[in-house]
Formats: structure tokens, C-alpha cells, sequence
């Protein structure tokens, strides 16, 4: 539950990195959404936590139904800071990985699934989404590097167009259809 409070004030705190202008505004709206919906759903969330955010880590999902969010400006006493455009896109990236994970069951089961249900549907989606192809094929060349191939690569090639090309408040509605 501690956890839980913890991504709520956090994302609740959000608003400092952005202007002040109508559409920023929605955008932290549509982010403190997100986070209250996947707090919602029991998933356990922790920021900045050393052992989960070694250098380099932004973040991870686990099939144990566990998130972790690892910002861009953190400190080595792992408290949480102020948001970026990239800890927003972050938050995206894993929640779509959540909503992987309710796609073929339920949360934490350990089972997760493409949202697409056939190769052409999941290429489709990633050539028309905002990467370009080049820059989907550096993705894959990263997640290669670390040996993530095949079924697993493309379930990270979908969470990063998700996080790119989908509005957060989209991303709220479809975990709320597949999670609850």
C-alpha cells in the first residue's frame, strides 16, 4: 500500500515540469490518470528504488504484475523527482506492458501476450507508427544486445510505439477493459 501512495504523490507532483499552458495541463492530467489507474488495479509501482535502477534502467514491468519506474534526474538516495517528458513516456512504455500482461490472463500470472494477433497486424502497427524504420531498428539492436529476441522483441517494439503514438488517457481505458 506504501508503494502505492509513493507513484500517487509522486505523479500527483508532476505538474512543475511542464508550462502552464491548456494543453500541458491536460497532458499531467491525463498521466495522473494513468498512474491512478494502474494503482487501481493492485499493481505495486516503485520509484528510484536502488536495486531496481541501475545505471542505464528507465523502468521495467515484471509478468509478477510488479512496475518499476527509474527517472531520469535520480539521486543516489532514490528519492523521487520531478517528472520528465521521457519518465511520462516511461510510465506509457510499462503500462502497456501491463495491459500485455492482462491480455492473456490476468495480472501477475506470468503470461503475456502481443496485443496484435497475427504478424501482419503487429507489422502494420509498428510501420505506420511515428518511428521511423531506422529508429525501430536501433530499438531492436539494443534489445538484441541484451539477448531479447523474437516473440519478446516485438512485445518491446509495441510498448514503444504504444508509448509514443497513444495518448495516456487511451492507455487508462484499455487497462481498465483488459486488467479489471
Amino acid at each position: 500500500m506504501k508503494l502505492k501512495s509513493i507513484l500517487l504523490a509522486g505523479i500527483l507532483a508532476i505538474p512543475a515540469f511542464f508550462p502552464t499552458n491548456a494543453k500541458a495541463n491536460d497532458i499531467v492530467k491525463e498521466h495522473k490518470e494513468l498512474a491512478r489507474t494502474i494503482v487501481s488495479l493492485g499493481v505495486p509501482v516503485s520509484i528510484n528504488t536502488k536495486i531496481h535502477c541501475p545505471t542505464g534502467e528507465s523502468g521495467s514491468y515484471f509478468a509478477a504484475g510488479f512496475m518499476v519506474i527509474c527517472q531520469d534526474n535520480r539521486t543516489a538516495n532514490g528519492k523521487e523527482v520531478e517528472w520528465t517528458a521521457n519518465d511520462l513516456d516511461t510510465l506509457r512504455h510499462e503500462a502497456h506492458h501491463l495491459i500485455q500482461d492482462c491480455a492473456s490472463g490476468t495480472i501477475g500470472d506470468g503470461k503475456m501476450s502481443l496485443m496484435f494477433n497475427s504478424k501482419e497486424e503487429i507489422y502494420k502497427f509498428l510501420s505506420n507508427s511515428s518511428y521511423t524504420v531506422e529508429q525501430l531498428k536501433q530499438i531492436a539492436a539494443h534489445y538484441q544486445k541484451q539477448g531479447v529476441t523474437g516473440y519478446d522483441l516485438l512485445m518491446e517494439l509495441e510498448a514503444f510505439v504504444a508509448a509514443k503514438d497513444i495518448p495516456p488517457h487511451y492507455i487508462s481505458r484499455k487497462l481498465m477493459e483488459y486488467c479489471s
